[in-house]
């Protein structure tokens, strides 16, 4: 009795698929390597004061809306922020842009779960449950920190930029 139960147990357990498993250690690798690299390069990036203007060390223009209206546009200070970050400066990164500090940290956790799938060939992107609301909430967190830098600047009399 106690066999046959066991023969059974044994029919039932999941069977591995070899080829997904490599699937999912590409994708892990697809996914890793792109987040490494712009964690490397943010931590090669010195951060500007400002709170915007660091992509210029990419050989990037100067934002144009900046120079057209003497206001932030919605991205200005995400590399800053990024850079911030990679070097710890977390409230240098909150003040360049708010956004930004939350999309370096998903960006670590991406590097994460890609470097997790590499290794071990198991699906863990699908604990983040991808969807639509991840792009809602990162427009509106992008707004919300315009916003917000917006407001910082008028208050401290940074804004607007002569």
């Amino acid at each position: 009795m106690q066999s046959q139960a066991a023969d059974q147990a044994v029919v039932l357990a999941p069977v591995v698929d070899a080829r997904a498993a490599v699937g999912r250690r590409f994708r892990g690798a697809l996914i890793m390597g792109p987040c490494l690299t712009v964690i490397v390069l943010a931590a090669w990036l010195a951060p500007k004061s400002a709170g915007y203007g660091t992509h210029r060390e990419l050989g990037l223009p100067p934002c144009g809306f900046l120079a057209q209206t003497g206001y932030p546009c919605p991205s200005c200070g995400m590399t800053t922020s990024f850079a911030a970050m990679a070097h710890g400066h977390l409230v240098d990164a909150f003040l360049a842009q708010p956004c930004g500090m939350l999309l370096f940290l998903a960006v670590v956790v991406m590097a994460t779960v890609g470097f997790g799938e590499l290794t071990t060939g198991r699906d863990l992107i699908r604990y983040l449950h991808p969807g639509l609301w991840w792009v809602v909430g990162a427009v509106s967190a992008m707004l919300l920190g315009w916003g917000f830098k917006i407001a910082y600047g008028l208050a401290t009399g940074i804004l607007p930029v002569q």
